[in-house]
């Protein structure tokens, strides 16, 4: 599935220098009111959130390095049993 196409007006415009232009790019956005700046991120961020089209497979990483355990009451902790692997 392609990504949607996005409905914006194009506009050329050059500047004397990258100051005029950091200042006309925030007075653009200063123009929009926060439904047309969510509506703009919203459809930026589409393809990245849409559902697949097919199945993904999914993998777990379960090796965990060994963790040090504190034992300031002098309580002799046990040690933590490992966790069961995906087969």
């Amino acid at each position: 599935m392609d990504p949607p196409i996005l409905n914006m007006d194009k506009i050329f415009r050059s500047f004397e220098n990258h100051h005029q232009a950091e200042r006309a790019a925030l007075e653009d956005d200063q123009r929009l009111d926060y439904r047309e700046r969510f509506q703009a991120f919203m459809q930026l961020m589409a393809p990245f959130y849409a559902a697949s089209s097919g199945f993904q497979r999914i993998y777990r990483v379960d090796d965990l390095k060994q963790r040090k355990i504190r034992d300031d009451w002098r309580l002799r902790p046990q040690p933590v049993p490992e966790s069961p692997r995906d087969g």
